[in-house]
């Protein structure tokens, strides 16, 4: 009877211990198979993502456009009004149609908000642009001046504001930043920033060149910072790109960028603003600046829509590979589950039974009392600390993602800020408007730096980088903020301070980096290295401040460089 018991226990102990194994193949393979469905449906919520951002950046392109139909009404002959006209309607209802088409989108993809600043922002500056156009294009032609011609021109600027700022919004709270996709939805930032300088390159002389008239100073600084921010954005466009998706069809396009719009669109700008400094008539009217000018874009256009569709296309691939991931990972714990149990009743029935069966005979042949068995067991610390080295895992995993979050608000060459972290900066300005009226920025431009690339080479070229970045750091104060705006452009952001605190501290930066003798292995002759800086305090919006202190770079730029200006 005992021995009869203690088989019973012994089939019991090993159920038991069975069931331990299937509950913990369940407890590994339920989360997992969790999660890799949870890494599916984030693949897909990023590829609507990536489509509504998309749109929306085809939107801020067409917005971008309209200006150009636009421009060519506002300096049409009275031969060429009516055409013009039509293409502008025509164009305008292509427009109205995509907005409200793109407005469906963001509601169906969760981005209400965006959906409803289209409405409220967009439409009603997009409406005063057009107005603004409306009204110039229906007075008489005498009446007409440049002031009034650039400010529709400057209307038109503030509707491309707003879709932009829809465009930042959506790619902020979109749950793709933070995958490996992150570099496509800065490249869809970076190349409508791109597509609207382009724009705005010949829009801001527009004015002055329909009236013959000189360029004025704000307009001819935009200009010239457009030019420069074209040239940033093309080469930034090409470091963000994964070297692994640099396609043959992308550095073609992207080359064809350099060749047609940099290299010969860009020159006929510049060559209106030569004559405009130097008093000369001008070689092409507005209409004709339109026309040469217009067709220059069409490789922004197209390396915009190539690596729109190429970032569609990688949301996919990354959906479908989650897809997959999913399956196999499913598929895995239905047959480890499947195996567990075939091996419990085949251990039941085809081992333990025979051997617990042949140990009773033997007990009643010899009539002896059973001793105690001890059944197989599972092994729950062996699991425990395997779960412990999963969280171990999963926490080194969070630490990676942090510094990886830090590395990329961090310029690598100099440990300074880049343009990720002056971006964050500069919503939280926009988000506490008063402090912008306490915070100064300066803009320091190392001089003649070409030079020192073309003589030295860039590793010279980047150790004074890397030194200047030294002394703005050791020169501020830790709570100020640092940013390497260009290849050669610093930013910094001083609060609680006014314009002539401001011009103090770019004065005594200015004398430590000239009085600082860079000598450098290799180099027979030391390098003595100056910068010119721009000053800016007080200031209603971000762009005010950063116009006004760009302004100032170019005067003293102008003035001989290694000098500090304000626009004061």
């Amino acid at each position: 009877m005992s021995h009869r018991l203690h088989s019973e226990n012994t089939k019991q102990r090993l159920f038991i211990s069975m069931l331990i194994i299937i509950l913990s193949i369940l407890f590994i393979s339920v989360p997992v198979t969790l999660k890799s469905y949870r890494s599916y449906q984030q693949s897909d919520v990023v590829l609507t993502e990536i489509s509504v951002l998309r749109h929306v950046a085809d939107l801020a392109n067409e917005i971008s456009r309209e200006r150009g139909p636009a421009n060519k009404v506002m300096s049409s002959t009275p031969d060429e009004l009516s055409a013009n006209l039509k293409e502008l309607t025509l164009f305008r209802e292509r427009v109205d149609l995509q907005i409200e088409h793109t407005m469906q989108l963001l509601n169906s993809a969760g981005f209400a908000a965006q959906a409803n600043a289209l409405t409220t922002d967009l439409k009603p500056a997009l409406a005063k642009g057009r107005a603004a156009v409306d009204a110039y294009a229906a007075q008489p032609y005498a009446q007409r001046s440049s002031a009034q011609l650039d400010q529709a021109i400057q209307a038109m600027f503030r509707a491309w504001d707003e879709v932009y700022e829809v465009l930042k919004h959506v790619m902020m709270q979109s749950e793709g930043k933070k995958t490996m996709l992150s570099e496509s939805y800065s490249l869809i930032l970076v190349l409508a920033d791109l597509r609207d300088q382009a724009g705005r390159l010949a829009s801001t002389i527009m004015a002055a060149v329909t009236f013959k008239e000189p360029i004025p100073e704000l307009n001819l600084a935009y200009s010239l910072q457009s030019q420069r921010q074209s040239y940033y954005l093309w080469d930034l466009i090409n470091s963000i790109q994964p070297e692994q998706h640099k396609t043959p069809e992308y550095l073609g396009l992207h080359q064809q960028v350099k060749q047609k719009y940099l290299d010969q669109g860009v020159p006929i700008v510049s060559q209106l603003i030569e004559e405009s400094l130097h008093a000369r008539p001008y070689s092409l009217s507005g209409t004709e600046l339109t026309l040469n000018i217009v067709d220059k874009f069409t490789t922004v256009v197209n390396l915009q829509k190539y690596l729109l569709d190429y970032s569609v296309w990688l949301a996919q691939q990354e959906r479908h590979a989650a897809w997959q991931q999913f399956i196999l990972t499913l598929s895995v714990s239905i047959i480890s589950l499947l195996a567990a149990l075939f091996t419990m009743v085949y251990a039941r029935f085809k081992v333990f039974k025979p051997l617990i069966e042949a140990r009773d005979l033997i007990l009643e042949l010899s009539e002896a009392q059973p001793q105690t068995a001890t059944a197989p067991d599972s092994s729950p610390t062996s699991l425990f600390a395997a779960l412990k080295q999963l969280q171990t895992r999963l926490a080194e995993r969070d630490l990676l993602e942090f510094q990886l979050r830090n590395m990329a608000n961090t310029d690598t060459l100099t440990g300074v800020s880049n343009r990720l972290a002056l971006e964050e900066y500069i919503q939280y300005l926009n988000q506490n408007p008063d402090k912008l009226h306490q915070t100064g920025l300066i803009i320091i431009d190392i001089d003649d730096f070409k030079e020192v690339n073309d003589q030295y080479g860039h590793i010279v070229g980047d150790r004074v980088i890397q030194g200047i970045a030294e002394v703005l750091k050791h020169s501020v104060r830790s709570s100020d903020l640092i940013v390497r705006y260009g290849g050669d452009e610093f930013l910094i952001l001083i609060e609680q301070i006014d314009l002539d605190g401001a011009l103090s501290i770019a004065e005594k930066l200015r004398q430590e980096i000239s009085q600082n003798v860079l000598t450098l292995p290799g180099l027979d002759t030391p390098l003595n290295i100056s910068v010119s800086a721009g000053v800016a305090a007080d200031a209603g919006s971000w762009m005010e401040l950063f116009g006004r202190a760009d302004h100032s770079l170019f005067k003293a730029k102008e003035k001989g460089r290694n000098r500090v200006e304000s626009m004061l």
